[in-house]
């Protein structure tokens, strides 16, 4: 049976270093150790100074401790979002986009997101896009997408040459494509995340993706907790509703 929390009293550290200090100070004043005698009102010197230290300390233990309570409750709240979200790290993005190429024989759709921030492309390009393990990867969702493999990509215009390219690699049956991408005709930060799903209806996400020149590479997460996949594929659909067709390739398709 959980313990439970002890309680907490605020208010004591707010006046207890106060009620000290003028306790300090009167009983400073009136016995007087320095024994002023006859020159008793500079008694109130000495008294005064060790009131003011007294208040020092009492604020300084009452701020301590409030640091401590509120690092308690930083981990006990990072224990309980740790054990409830099950969330674990895959690792850089490289090894995230090795462990969705050896899903996709076993993959029934694959939902991915491809967001860029104009002038913040290079590192992505440097350590993703432009490397060869990347051309195998878009070559495997080509493959596996004429195979079966429903693969749904939205992106920005700084994703749309990748995207026609794997398009084109797919296959010719465009009536009934396995591939699909539509593009959103801005450029705005967001959160880019790839959700698999199974034939037995289980699914997880992979997320934290982001390259920036700012900051550190990416650690790619995932997570199967159900409540973490409902909110990413809310969000998944709620951007492919407004993202439009690329109507270049839709009309080379039906040329």
């Amino acid at each position: 049976m959980p313990r439970s929390p002890k309680p907490s009293y605020p208010w004591i550290g707010l006046i207890g270093g106060p009620l000290s200090a003028i306790a300090a100070f009167l009983l400073a004043y009136f016995i007087d150790p320095l024994n002023f005698g006859t020159h008793k009102p500079l008694a109130a010197i000495p008294a005064f100074l060790l009131a003011v230290v007294i208040l020092m300390i009492g604020q300084n233990v009452a701020a301590y401790r409030e640091l401590e309570r509120a690092a308690n409750q930083t981990r006990e709240i990072y224990e309980a979002v740790k054990d409830y979200l099950h969330v674990t790290k895959v690792g850089s993005p490289e090894r995230a986009m090795q462990y969705i190429t050896s899903r996709l024989p076993i993959l029934q759709e694959v939902r991915n997101t491809s967001f860029n921030i104009r002038g913040q492309t290079d590192r992505a390009d440097d350590m993703f896009y432009d490397t060869e393990l990347y051309r195998q990867f878009s070559a495997a969702i080509a493959q596996w997408s004429s195979k079966g493999v429903r693969w749904k990509d939205i992106g920005d215009d700084l994703a749309v040459e990748r995207f026609r390219g794997i398009w084109r690699s797919a296959g010719a049956d465009h009536e009934t494509p396995r591939y699909q991408y539509r593009l959103i005709k801005h450029n705005e930060p967001q959160l880019n995340f790839v959700l698999l799903g199974y034939p037995d209806g289980t699914s997880e996400v992979l997320f934290n993706w982001d390259f920036r020149n700012l900051g550190q590479d990416p650690v790619v997460l995932l997570s199967r907790d159900r409540d973490i996949v409902e909110m990413f594929t809310v969000q998944f659909e709620h951007l492919w509703r407004r993202a439009s067709p690329d109507h270049d390739t839709h009309d080379l398709a039906r040329s």
